[in-house]
């Protein structure tokens, strides 16, 4: 499990709803918040304002925002397909572990596909990113807009009641999974990749000292295989060598996309 490096944590106005979510920050497992700057350290910040929660490391700045999950979930409503979907055949009822959460894009996508009765539970092994994107589930109709496009506020609509289908833990996979009866869940789905777009995007670098750099181990997969009852999932880039080292199938698609999924079926 990830101990980490102090980020200071701000709060930019002393309204009664801020300090309650500031003090929530603060009792947060494992996060080491500093209130005040030593020396002349520069550290990351996490900064509680009125518009929201941000997440600063350098220059860059990142906000809480669905992102990703919000045009796949439009796509979605347009009656077209998603790859991680058809890779998991995640449906009405069925749980589903996010053993690397990240930002939550796949945790949002699989809540909606599980509907009212499922369930997802989601591992980080920063408790940063733990407690950063547990916030923004929390306070997710605050973000919802008022959209022009109807397919748009359908989406924002929909995302904001199944983020509280969402359930945070702080930790690694491996001793998160080892914890977990036999048989318990439908899905596990792994997202190593968050630690690759980390590095290539701009509005993600502020998380690269946050994101895991190690590749999956055998264990893991392992364990994952013990504990669903359907299938475990892998999200790659493509042609990566990962798949045939872990054992899973490749699931064809997807011609012209920079990712493949591999699937075990158990």
């Amino acid at each position: 499990m990830l101990h980490e490096k102090p980020v200071l944590i701000k709060l930019m106005h002393a309204d009664p709803d801020l300090l309650k979510r500031f003090a929530w920050f603060q009792q947060q497992p494992g996060c080491n918040w500093a209130i005040a700057r030593s020396g002349e350290q520069e550290l990351p910040e996490l900064t509680i304002t009125r518009k929201g929660v941000f997440l600063t490391n350098g220059a860059k700045q990142l906000p809480f925002h669905p992102s990703m999950a919000l045009i796949r979930l439009m796509n979605l409503l347009s009656g077209r397909s998603d790859r991680y979907l058809e890779a998991t055949q995640l449906k009405p009822g069925d749980s589903l572990i996010d053993a690397t959460l990240g930002l939550g894009t796949e945790a949002l996508l699989g809540a909606w596909a599980v509907g009212e009765k499922g369930s997802v539970l989601a591992f980080e092994q920063s408790p940063i990113l733990a407690a950063f994107v547990q916030d923004g589930l929390n306070h997710f109709t605050e973000l919802v807009p008022k959209a022009k496009n109807i397919t748009k506020q359908m989406a924002w609509n929909a995302l904001a009641r199944v983020s509280e289908r969402i359930e945070v833990r702080w930790g690694g996979h491996l001793e998160s999974l080892k914890h977990l009866p036999s048989r318990s869940v439908n899905v596990v789905y792994f997202d190593p990749m968050f630690r690759y777009t980390c590095k290539q995007s701009d509005s993600m670098v502020p998380l690269h000292r946050w994101s895991d750099h190690n590749p999956l181990n055998q264990e893991a997969i392992l364990e994952a295989c013990r504990v669903a009852r359907n299938r475990v999932v892998l999200k790659e880039r493509k042609n990566s060598s990962e798949f045939q080292r872990l054992g899973f199938d490749i699931v064809r698609g997807g011609q012209y996309s920079a990712v493949d999924y591999g699937v075990i079926s158990v």
